[in-house]
């Protein structure tokens, strides 16, 4: 798939979810409590907390919902009834019900998520209290992300226009709900019949849209490096227990010791090669 269709894809998501981290390849399932690690424009699995011994308790999801977007008005999307004829149709048959999909400019992005549902970390705390703890023993690495909340979708839909003029038709399967069709009725439920200069299309279900992650706060850590030296494997900061001014500062200001990365913002370090 080009570069291009992706980079659309991700700008797509961040208009919505700004800061969020899209999860790529779209069958890419991402869990609360998940590490991970900064690989090229994204990030890998890398384990989780529970393999590291430190219990990552979720907090109940929110109420569901949708999310249409495209691209600020360059996608038209024309839809057909079962039993009805519709001009523009050249693939979909009278008896089927049907969309048509066009787009007006390169990398236009239509994305169709229903069935929303945000869940995330439970406390936040006691996650900075538990990497406090294992700094110290030398048993992490500062570089790992920790997915703290995630949005899960029951189905999705997602086209992105490789050139201007891209189209698609599609046909609706499964069970539409009563009254006009609507864009959320795409989410799942759509199979490409045809599709002319698409750079992206691609329907599923029981998906993780986006993410957001933390990581141990590099300012934090620097001052603790002063402070009591440098991490060394197998040896700890220091000597000894982990100091408790460090335990109080991680259970009383966990966003003192830990932060919430931006897919963005860590895309600028990849490119300029900084590291902790």
């Amino acid at each position: 798939m080009a570069k291009g269709s992706y980079e659309a894809y991700r700008k797509a998501l961040s208009d919505v979810y700004r800061g969020w981290w899209s999860a790529w390849p779209l069958t890419e399932r991402v869990e609360v409590g998940e590490v991970r690690k900064l690989h090229r424009t994204g990030s890998v699995a890398a384990g989780s907390l529970a393999d590291r011994g430190i219990e990552a308790k979720p907090r109940p999801a929110g109420a569901p919902g949708d999310i249409t977007y495209d691209a600020g008005g360059t996608v038209a999307v024309h839809f057909k009834a079962a039993g009805v004829a519709a001009d523009g149709f050249s693939t979909v048959a009278a008896a089927e019900a049907g969309a048509l999909v066009e787009f007006r400019d390169e990398h236009s992005a239509l994305i169709v998520y229903t069935g929303l549902e945000q869940s995330g970390l439970a406390d936040l705390a006691e996650l900075a209290d538990s990497l406090v703890r294992r700094l110290w023993r030398g048993d992490w690495d500062p570089d790992l992300l920790v997915v703290s909340d995630v949005i899960a979708a029951r189905a999705g839909t997602v086209l992105i226009a490789d050139r201007a003029g891209a189209s698609a038709e599609l046909r609706l399967e499964g069970t539409v709900g009563p009254g006009p069709l609507q864009l959320v009725d795409l989410a799942g439920r759509g199979a490409f019949s045809a599709s002319s200069r698409l750079g992206l299309n691609w329907t599923g279900t029981n998906l993780t849209p986006c993410y957001r992650v933390v990581r141990v706060r590099r300012t934090w850590l620097n001052r603790v490096r002063e402070e009591y030296g440098t991490p060394q494997p197998g040896r700890g900061l220091a000597a000894g227990p982990v100091p408790p001014l460090l335990l109080d500062e991680a259970r009383d200001e966990a966003v003192a010791v830990i932060e919430h990365v931006e897919q963005a913002g860590d895309l600028e370090h990849l490119e300029s090669g900084e590291r902790l």
